[in-house]
């Protein structure tokens, strides 16, 4: 009879590393032979792939010929026995990765009291309800606690209930097809034409208030040092300095140009009057179809002399349009001038 080996008879296996094979399930010599070198490196620390082959590679010489078996034979029963279901474990909150006592508690308050109801959570919900909990948190113990469990728990998709079959009906005797009455044709609706629209109707009203008293509160946006210098001119000017108050917009300075004094974009552009301008530079341009005179107003280009201008003016009226920079003075008769001069001497006179 020959003494049983043990963990430290292995060459190079010293009191600390057996101790640390025994915490990994290494307790005897026997199943340190049996062992997968990757599993052993890993399991025990200190141990490398290389060392972890050396070790097994001397147990199993350590070993006798009769315990090398890797698995000893099971004895053949005369009698077929049906295998019996391993009795499996079942899975709590706890065995979940990252899940501790406090967040058990929290989870159990929240009514998630089995691994099964969270695998079935949603995340959102999960993350809601459970204090300290985010939505990528809830979905990684989601995935943890569906990989716990069996597959005979995963829930089956639900098989739609088929649909009564409708008793058929025997058919009844068809009867004699009658005429049918000619349909009356339904006369057209014509499409009511929409009114021209006119600047009461045009633009909203309200808006045109509020254009109003934007323009009212707007400043008058002069150049920084107008104030100053009399070679300055009033002009506006973007402020660029790099130490600029003004472009800081510090207090107690001259107000800069900016997006926020601008009028709504509805009625953004129109004349006082409310109409919409159009710029004029030759009487061709008064297109009859294009423009209304109930919306819209010519404005005369300023580079226009007087004959072409007369010219506009009269298409203008003839079209009932309204000039809003006529410019045109009235050319008095000789005859005119001197009757009013008349008349003026006879008021001295009395």
């Amino acid at each position: 009879m020959s003494k049983k080996p043990k963990l430290s008879d292995i060459p190079g296996v010293g009191p600390s590393t057996a101790e640390s094979l025994e915490e990994a399930g290494y307790k005897t010599v026997l199943k340190l032979s049996r062992a997968d070198p990757k599993e052993l490196a890993e399991k025990v620390s200190g141990v490398g792939a290389a060392t972890a082959k050396k070790m097994i590679a001397a147990a199993k010489k350590l070993l006798p010929e009769e315990s090398k078996d890797t698995k000893p034979k099971a004895k053949k029963s005369a009698k077929k026995t049906k295998k019996e279901p391993k009795k499996t474990k079942k899975p709590e909150l706890q065995d979940i990765s990252g899940v501790g006592p406090s967040t058990v508690e929290s989870l159990k308050a929240a009514g998630y009291k089995s691994v099964l109801k969270v695998s079935q959570a949603d995340p959102k919900e999960l993350a809601e309800k459970v204090d300290g909990v985010g939505a990528a948190t809830a979905k990684k113990m989601i995935a943890a606690a569906k990989k716990m469990l069996p597959k005979e728990e995963e829930e089956a998709p639900k098989a739609k209930p088929k649909p009564k079959e409708k008793p058929k009906k025997e058919p009844k005797a068809e009867p004699t097809p009658k005429p049918k009455p000619k349909k009356k044709k339904k006369e057209k609706k014509k499409k009511e034409e929409p009114e021209f629209p006119t600047r009461e109707t045009l633009h909203d009203p309200r808006l045109r208030r509020i254009s109003a008293e934007m323009k009212k509160r707007k400043p008058a946006f002069r150049h920084e040092q107008a104030h100053r210098w009399k070679r300055v001119s009033d002009s506006w000017r973007k402020v660029r300095g790099i130490d600029s108050a003004t472009r800081e917009k510090k207090k107690g300075r001259i107000a800069m140009v900016s997006s926020g004094y601008r009028t709504p974009k509805a009625v953004r552009g129109l004349h006082p009057s409310g109409y919409i301008e159009v710029r004029v530079e030759r009487p061709e341009d008064i297109d009859e179809k294009e423009i209304n005179p109930d919306i819209h107003a010519i404005r005369i280009g300023a580079t226009v002399g007087g004959k072409k201008r007369q010219a506009i003016i009269e298409k203008a009226d003839a079209m009932l349009l309204r000039v809003l920079n006529p410019g045109v003075s009235e050319i008095l008769d000789e005859e005119e001038i001197f009757s009013e001069l008349d008349g003026l001497e006879d008021l001295e006179v009395d």
